[in-house]
């Protein structure tokens, strides 16, 4: 399974933190990659960073949901891209008061922290993720962030 974090779309007020989660989005996504079992053959996670993209009662915008198909086809004159199959994508949303009151570092960590609490969300997903073992894919993300000097605490 191919991993990917993306906090892509941001504002002004939260660029910087999304350039900091960049480049530790993409050792985790490198280093998580790999067979966990069930049908997924992605799995996306997106971090809005967007204070007015939330729904009416605050929630992230999607929810998980696992996808047959997601086409690449270009849109507006852009290349096309290979077309993605079983894909699981939601997205998380962070504290932005958390965000605003504290550094960069430990922004970065609260958000590392709220993805990997949400990993755990994939258990009550057992319908659509079959044999999808997330407490291997748990234990790994703990342990990657611990090489990679993100803290965050397992529960």
């Amino acid at each position: 399974m191919k991993l990917g974090f993306h906090a892509s779309i941001c504002d002004e007020s939260t660029r910087s933190l999304a350039d900091a989660l960049r480049p530790r989005f993409d050792k985790l996504s490198e280093q998580l990659s790999g067979e966990y079992g069930g049908p997924m053959e992605h799995l996306w996670i997106d971090v809005e960073l967007l204070v007015g993209s939330a729904k009416s009662d605050g929630q992230p915008q999607h929810t998980f949901r696992l996808q047959k198909r997601v086409s690449g086809r270009g849109h507006f004159g852009l290349p096309a891209m290979p077309d993605r199959f079983n894909v699981g994508h939601y997205s998380v949303r962070p504290d932005f008061s958390f965000l605003a009151t504290h550094s960069t570092d430990e922004s970065v960590s609260h958000i590392v922290q709220l993805i990997y609490e949400s990993l755990a969300e994939l258990e009550f997903k057992r319908r659509r993720v079959g044999d999808f073992d997330t407490r291997l894919l748990r234990e790994r993300f703990l342990h990657t962030c611990k090489e990679l000097g993100i803290s965050i605490q397992s529960n």
